[in-house]
């Protein structure tokens, strides 16, 4: 009988480590999954953007002080850009067709956002754009509104001009609008309604301490976070969820 006990002593030590491993397995291809859709989304986001002809992009340019078009000024249709995230994301997930399986993902999407040329803009869990405020940041005691290019506005005045016109460097430029980009993103994350995960959130974007957090914040951007779906630790011993975390985001270009 010597066998049967060390053969239940092997599986009494042995299961729930098969278990736990088998949880963190399923977890790491599910934040795997998550985040190819969510990549794949972001793409799609921002690659439905809404090109003005010429001449209209020379009086949008212009509304920033310079009559000539921005590279990274872009203009884009935030709703459309959401239905397009949702339309690939789903589909990458295999529930396309799935409307019951979309609107439980959905409360697992706490923010959707868009770095805009000259702003930024949050959508909520409800894909409600609860969040649209211009660049507006204060600098050595002044105020100025940012973009995502050289221009800038003193708001005082209402005078444009390039950074370096105000005595801002490019990389202080950047690093201000990146601050702003991170600080707002951050709050709204670990203040979101849906709170299941207990988790808080540190959005990084980008950012150098070599200098002063310089970074290559420079273009219009698709943010989105998901949770994931909460999936049981597998543990016999241990109640609880894992959730696959995921940050996707994309960079829209000419």
């Amino acid at each position: 009988m010597k066998w049967f006990f060390w053969v239940l002593i092997f599986l009494v030590f042995v299961t729930p480590i098969i278990f736990i491993g088998k949880g963190i397995d399923h977890l790491d291809i599910m934040k795997d999954r998550y985040k190819r859709a969510l990549d794949a989304g972001a793409n799609a986001a921002v690659a439905y953007v809404s090109y003005d002809n010429g001449e209209n992009m020379v009086q949008i340019a212009a509304a920033f002080g310079e009559q000539a078009i921005h590279a990274n000024n872009i203009v884009i249709d935030k709703d459309a850009a959401l239905a397009w995230f949702y339309r690939v994301f789903y589909r990458n997930l295999r529930i396309e067709n799935d409307y019951t399986a979309q609107e439980r993902l959905k409360k697992y999407i706490p923010m959707k956002a868009i770095v805009a040329f000259d702003r930024l803009m949050i959508a909520d869990l409800n894909d409600d754009w609860v969040f649209d405020e211009f660049y507006d940041i204060e600098h050595n005691g002044v105020k100025y509104r940012f973009t995502l290019s050289e221009r800038v506005m003193r708001i005082s005045t209402g005078v444009w001009g390039k950074d370096t016109d105000f005595g801002i460097s490019p990389s202080m430029r950047e690093a201000l609008v990146s601050e702003f980009i991170r600080t707002n993103l951050t709050r709204f994350l670990n203040n979101r309604e849906n709170f299941e995960s207990n988790n808080y959130y540190d959005v990084n974007i980008a950012v150098s301490d070599i200098d002063f957090k310089t970074d290559d914040v420079d273009g219009i951007n698709f943010i989105v976070l998901s949770e994931g779906l909460p999936l049981p630790t597998l543990n016999p011993y241990k109640q609880g969820k894992y959730f696959a975390f995921s940050l996707g985001g994309s960079e829209a270009t000419r």
